[in-house]
């Protein structure tokens, strides 16, 4: 399975982004991953999705159409322990989120 950070989707789908050649590769790495059929997505990684699209100041319909289509691709995993746990153990209080995704993504095998 392929687990993709926020920033990739957003420069796969945002038009209002600041590096072309950004936005470019990751449509390569989106695309890559729904061809081969290994596209996760959590369910946090689509809220910060729509909250930076909003800011990004995408249009409300696009949002939505966007997000019904990425929610194929959401899975949910009930990893709250491990979360904690490696929150502690890794001093990442500042990092919660990203603790998370790191958990996420190794429950996933990605």
């Amino acid at each position: 399975m392929i687990y993709l950070d926020t920033n990739v989707l957003i420069y796969a789908f945002c038009k209002n982004v600041d590096d072309i050649q950004q936005k470019k590769r990751s449509q390569e790495i989106l695309k890559t991953a729904i061809v081969e059929k290994k596209l996760l997505i959590s369910e946090i990684t689509l809220y910060e999705f729509v909250y930076v699209s909003y800011k990004l100041k995408e249009s409300t319909d696009v949002i939505k159409a966007n997000v019904a289509y990425l929610s194929k691709y959401v899975k949910s995993a009930n990893i709250y322990d491990d979360v904690i746990k490696f929150i502690n153990q890794t001093d990442s209080f500042q990092h919660s989120f990203d603790a998370y995704h790191i958990v996420f993504s190794n429950f996933f095998n990605c």
